[in-house]
């Protein structure tokens, strides 16, 4: 809608006190066509106050002359964290239409309340800009939930066994039963060693049909012996690389298989989900994720079961004003994809792109997970990774079509974003992502790596300097089963060296929030937690010790930053959101506390008041 006069002078004059100070960056061509600062931002940006207080004098709204228009929405009596800096608050922000026009003290944005305006006084809570998810699955588990098998709260073989049986029964017509998650600490024994479920209790609840379990990881897959048939997998069928089929003592295949090898079953069968499902299941996440104050996320299509055809209802969604959540799509793609295949599907994922979704990035696999012994390592495992002595991992690609892929999709302008969890992983990508700037020239291209669980320290400085984003999950910072496993698998002393989150943030390298649900949840107040605290946000395990290098400990307000301002960076959208300015889109959380002055251990059991995206409250809490 045009702006009023009022409005259209505050934006102006907003915009222009802002890029005085340095508040608001010179824009300039990102990723994907969009306009974004090109310079990352930094961890804790410093703040003049005497030249700030100049600019909001300049730009004081009572200087204005009154107008009949009046702000949608005004919030008041907050802690507006603006993220602009650490230091940068504010008391009120109106807003009109999907815009903010107003950032100020509360005398100010009084001119900006009418009779139709929504106002709400937030009683000293905190404004801050949406939280947002550099790496997250979506619909996540609520596809399981609603269609699937879903084994989530339950973690024996019995437990899932009966779960997996009890739905069976249920959907006797169905024709493939697909579910997740499951957890291999389920068959850990002992010595450390890990057999990993096996195809013969899934085989008594059936044989005519597949049944397909994803582990929690989304890696690795448990299939009966039917599975097994139609995936043409036998004792002769050669593992892919970076990948792994678990056999018994006679060389039969178990029904346990990881990464590539996982795919010759997945790949065999439809596991597709139809369009009204997959809204269905969208709009459930979306309703989930605004409560829990997300506005933003990564979204990776095309890797798990049933991604493939969700972009179409991305765009519908957004036709009809109904998507409540700002979407950078990463399409996937696996080995013996082409530059050239991959640069048509995401020019077409492109077509559909507006503020709410665009496309422009392409998501591709470097190596497995260290629990399945496929994370590429520059030490080997232990040998009760069952892998053999010296054995690092291998690639998923092999590393020259890798590296050819990464240049070919830079020279098109697509920002790539690879998952590498082991160093030598890292140590590869940023290796392709070096040869990429070299063939073709230094560009903004905001290039990611999701995961970096272990890292050496002198790619942490290659990180930084080829302003390589780190998508990182700060769930899985602290001693939770999911490290039990990994140390079994490298040992307790690298286990807890991973995620050196506090040098890598000193060292330059901008550091994004992610889930990677349905790995692990999606909640980004548990997830600012652990990244400050290093151990569980959860009741009855946060005063314990739970510790995963403390000594890597971020800020709250780092946390608050990865969540915020460096998603909307990684995504080349923090032209519209990401820190709260004049002129910017109103994504908006609302909390019930400061989540950046109080305990560290109560960030979790903050409450999410409003959650506001495009302008509109999508959530009261």
């Amino acid at each position: 809608m045009p702006y009023p006069t009022r409005f259209r002078r505050l934006l102006t004059l907003g915009a222009v006190t802002a890029l005085a100070v340095g508040l608001l960056p010179a824009c300039s061509s990102g990723g994907g066509g969009t306009s974004a600062s090109s310079t990352p931002p930094a961890t804790t940006p410093a703040a003049d106050p005497a030249t700030e207080a100049a600019a909001t004098e300049a730009a004081d709204p009572a200087t204005e002359p009154a107008d009949e228009a009046a702000a949608d929405i005004v919030i008041k009596n907050a802690t507006v964290q603006t993220m602009v800096s650490e230091t940068d608050t504010a008391e009120a922000v109106a807003i009109l239409g999907d815009t903010i026009v107003y950032v100020g003290d509360a005398a100010g944005v009084a001119a900006f309340e009418g009779p139709n305006t929504q106002v709400i006084d937030l009683g000293g809570g905190m404004l801050s800009p949406g939280f947002m998810d550099g790496h997250i699955h979506v619909p996540s588990n609520w596809l399981d939930r609603l269609f699937g098998i879903s084994l989530e709260g339950i973690y024996t073989e019995a437990e899932y066994l009966d779960a997996i049986g009890t739905f069976v029964e249920a959907n006797p017509d169905l024709p493939v039963y697909v579910g997740a998650p499951f957890m291999l600490n389920a068959w850990q024994l002992e010595d450390g060693s890990n057999p990993g479920p096996n195809k013969a209790g899934l085989d008594q609840i059936t044989t005519d049909k597949p049944i397909i379990i994803y582990d929690v990881a989304h890696h690795s897959i448990w299939t009966n012996s039917k599975g097994l048939e139609l995936g043409g997998v036998t004792r002769d069928t050669p593992v892919p690389a970076g990948a792994a089929i678990a056999k018994d003592e006679n060389g039969e295949p178990t029904g346990y298989l990881t990464d590539a090898a996982a795919t010759l079953v997945t790949g065999a069968i439809d596991l597709s989900y139809s369009a009204d499902q997959q809204r269905e299941a969208m709009i459930a996440f979306q309703e989930e994720a605004n409560s829990m104050g997300i506005t933003g996320i990564t979204n990776i299509v095309g890797a798990l079961g049933g991604e493939s055809n969700n972009t179409d209802v991305y765009a519908g969604l957004d036709a009809g004003g109904e998507l409540t959540l700002r979407l950078r799509i990463a399409n996937t793609f696996s080995p013996g994809a082409t530059a050239e295949e991959a640069i048509e599907v995401v020019r077409a994922t492109q077509a559909n792109d507006s503020d709410m979704v665009r496309g422009g990035t392409v998501k591709l696999f470097y190596d497995g997970v260290t629990e399945s012994g496929t994370a590429v390592m520059t030490e080997p495992y232990l040998e009760a990774a069952g892998m053999g002595a010296d054995w690092y991992g291998e690639p998923v690609w092999p590393v020259e079509e890798f590296d050819a892929l990464v240049t070919a999709l830079d020279a098109a302008g697509i920002q790539v974003h690879v998952h590498a969890i082991g160093d030598g992983a890292v140590q590869a990508t940023l290796d392709a992502y070096a040869g990429a700037q070299a063939a073709n020239g230094e560009r903004d291209a905001r290039h990611t790596i999701t995961h970096v669980c272990a890292i050496l320290a002198d790619d942490i400085e290659r990180m930084a300097e080829l302003k390589v984003v780190a998508a990182l999950q700060f769930l899985w910072m602290y001693a939770d089963p999911l490290y039990e496993l990994e140390a079994a698998f490298i040992g307790p002393e690298r286990a807890l060296a991973m995620y050196p989150t506090k040098v890598m943030a000193e060292t330059g390298v901008v550091i994004s929030g992610a889930s990677d649900a349905p790995v692990t949840p999606y909640n980004p107040l548990e997830e600012i937690e652990v990244g400050v605290t290093r151990n569980s946000p959860y009741a009855g395990e946060e005063d314990t010790d739970m510790y995963r290098a403390a000594d890597q400990a971020l800020s709250a307000y780092q946390m608050l930053q990865a969540y915020t301002t460096n998603v909307a960076y990684e995504n080349f959208m923090d032209d519209l959101v990401g820190t709260i300015e004049v002129g910017k889109k109103a994504d908006l959380v609302a909390l019930d506390q400061n989540i950046l002055t109080i305990d560290p251990k109560l960030i979790s059991d903050t409450k999410v008041l409003y959650t506001i995206s495009n302008g509109r409250v999508v959530y009261t809490g």
